[in-house]
């Protein structure tokens, strides 16, 4: 038996959750659920370390069907408690998201526990290969189907941006730390962000600026039209307590956008 399969087996995966703002709303939008593994010999581990054991493994659709679990039952708590305009994103790879059974594996999750499946995002993590567009376009909205958005995460790791935007019917388009990280004191890197965007809005999608670790960064942000941002300037990834904190402090929309960063 592999460390991952045991790790699973003795409960030693659990989630972070890293908190997203609507701007315009000034509220919380919802939370991306991050996985770690408190591994008994090496401390905790992000899955970079870990998720080259999980994916094109056996062991993918047991954590699949783990991480939709966890979701379902977050996402109850937060219905319960009076939060069910949150969304709550996972990452997939695009094995299992093309998993021919996965929207009815959701339903079945999510039904158990009286919540929408339309609360759920899924992020497509990792690189596209372009021979497999017209398959994961198909599977893309096989899962919109039963109402769960789709987000493009990473845009352009190893494909062409405007082509994954134009063949994939995504909801949702993440902007991470790589691309940001010259903006806005670079002009051009600003410009090449700013006409994305732009082209993204112009094809229906929400934009999430997922690497926003600046002040800069964040007030450039604001001065762009129906965004939502995450990253560790406005908070990193935190346990449960905190999540239910951030909750409780800004999670309806006469909250202030700027007053949550730099939360500790």
């Amino acid at each position: 038996m592999s460390d991952a399969e045991l790790g699973l087996a003795r409960g030693e995966f659990f989630f972070v959750a890293q908190p997203i703002l609507r701007l315009h709303e000034k509220r919380l939008s919802g939370f991306e659920y991050l996985m770690r593994w408190r591994h008994p010999d090496d401390g905790i581990l992000a899955p970079a370390r870990f998720i080259s054991l999980v994916e094109d493994s056996i062991l993918a659709r047991r954590f699949t069907d783990m991480l939709i679990e966890r979701a379902a039952d977050t996402l109850q708590r937060w219905q319960r408690s009076g939060h069910g305009d949150l969304s709550l994103a996972i990452n997939l790879g695009a094995t299992e998201l093309a998993s021919a059974d996965l929207p009815q594996r959701i339903q079945s999750i999510f039904a158990a526990r009286e919540v929408m499946p339309a609360r759920l995002d899924i992020e497509l993590t990792g690189a596209v290969q372009p021979d497999c567009l017209d398959g994961l376009a198909e599977a893309i909205r096989a899962v919109q189907a039963i109402g769960t958005r789709v987000a493009l995460d990473d845009l352009g790791g190893g494909y062409n941006s405007l082509t994954l935007l134009q063949q994939l019917p995504a909801d949702i388009v993440k902007f991470d730390r790589s691309y940001l990280a010259n903006v806005p004191a670079d002009n051009e890197a600003t410009r090449v962000i700013e006409m994305l965007v732009k082209f993204a809005h112009g094809h229906g999608k929400q934009i999430v600026l997922a690497g926003v670790e600046t002040q800069e960064q964040f007030a450039w942000a604001q001065s762009l039209r129906d965004v939502d941002v995450q990253g560790f300037y406005i908070d990193k990834p935190q346990d449960e307590t905190r999540v239910n904190e951030l909750i409780a402090r800004y999670g309806r929309p006469s909250a202030s956008a700027q007053a949550m960063r730099g939360s500790p």
